[in-house]
């Protein structure tokens, strides 16, 4: 008999898991308060349950017979959705952008015996991951960087943006104050500040700013950390002119959030890309060494899936494979950089990713 899985929250990353989980023959489940989801879902014989996610006792019951959830709602319901579960004692792999730290639920899931894998994603998540391989891999690591962006393939004005995952989650990334590593020492800086100029092989010279997502990371014994998001050039600083400009102040940020999620909502045809790099600074078998690994990831045409939710999403579902066959057993609160010193689960996770197109030069 297949094992079930219930995913909370149905939008574009939600349903790309579902989806690519149910090609693995699991009996999937989409839970969201969307019932226009539910018509989706139906050719691919994917389940739809009606939820609201604030209804806590409602969220429990819908949960209690289920083998894993995974959480895919958007940051700022995350945590509170997070402790429910362990508090339900299920096991889970998440993706929502939180901005608490969810290791705070860690004692928690030890005592409830849950595996919870948070930041399952993209950036964090893949980044975290060959993070905690560099540190493994190299004999001292200096430095490491990440710099990503999901971005337009074919950028316009005004914006040269389009947004491919929660437009909130965008805008808290331009609000929340970014945290790095310098010299040991742990530095905050307003987000979108330090712009600097990156070029991609076919892609060209993309604006690089301080964001705020090293996150769990911080914590690495790794003397020098950066995390930058990309855009196209002009993009931030049509950004820092509605910042300045008193248009992110507490009274009119959610208008303004109205506007640009308006403006920023892709059209038929608008075809994403994830674009990363990932550098590693240090000694390595007795020499200097810096490894650069390039991601370039495209909008699957033939299943309609962007690449975001491609990138994002199947890095959780490799997270819920690896869960439910057993190869991670620990009880507790993890992320990806947690599995650095484990050879088989990160060839695992690079594998699964391989196999659907996702691969770092």
């Amino acid at each position: 008999m297949s094992k079930s899985i219930i995913i909370l929250g149905g939008g574009m990353v939600g349903s790309a898991i579902a989806r690519d989980l149910k090609e693995s023959n699991y009996n999937l489940t989409v839970a969201d308060w969307d019932e226009g989801i539910e018509s989706y879902l139906a050719p691919f014989n994917i389940n739809y349950i009606k939820l609201d996610f604030l209804n806590n006792d409602a969220l429990k019951k819908t949960i209690e017979d289920f083998d894993l959830v995974i959480g895919a709602v958007p940051g700022f319901m995350g945590y509170k959705i997070l402790e429910s579960v362990i508090e339900k004692g299920k096991n889970i792999a998440d993706i929502s952008f939180m901005p608490e730290d969810s290791r705070a639920l860690i004692h928690l899931a030890k005592k409830n015996g849950v595996t919870a894998i948070t930041d399952a994603g993209v950036a964090p998540g893949i980044s975290n991951l060959l993070f905690g391989r560099a540190l493994f891999e190299f004999d001292q690591l200096d430095s490491a960087n990440c710099y990503v962006g999901g971005l337009p393939q074919n950028p316009q004005p005004p914006w040269w943006y389009k947004s491919v995952f929660s437009p909130i989650d965008v805008i808290e990334e331009y609000t929340r104050p970014a945290r790095f590593v310098v010299n040991g020492k742990m530095i905050t800086k307003p987000a979108m500040t330090d712009i600097e100029e990156i070029t991609f092989d076919n892609i060209g010279t993309l604006d690089a700013f301080n964001s705020d997502g090293l996150r769990s990371l911080l914590d690495m014994p790794i003397p020098n950390m950066v995390e930058k998001t990309l855009r196209y050039p002009g993009h931030i600083q049509k950004i820092i002119d509605l910042k300045n400009n008193g248009y992110f102040a507490p009274e009119k940020i959610e208008g303004t959030a109205k506007s640009l999620i308006n403006d920023w909502t892709p059209e038929k045809g608008n075809y994403d890309q994830t674009i990363m790099r990932l550098e590693f600074s240090g000694m390595k078998d007795g020499k200097e060494l810096t490894e650069t690994f390039d991601l370039i990831d495209y909008f699957d045409k033939q299943k309609n899936i962007t690449s975001m939710a491609r990138t994002t999403g199947y890095t959780c579902a490799a997270v819920a494979n690896i869960i439910l066959s057993g190869d991670f057993k620990q009880n507790g609160v993890f992320t990806l950089e947690n599995f650095g010193e484990e050879k088989k689960l990160v060839d695992n996770i690079l594998h699964y990713l391989s196999e659907r197109n996702i691969q770092f030069k």
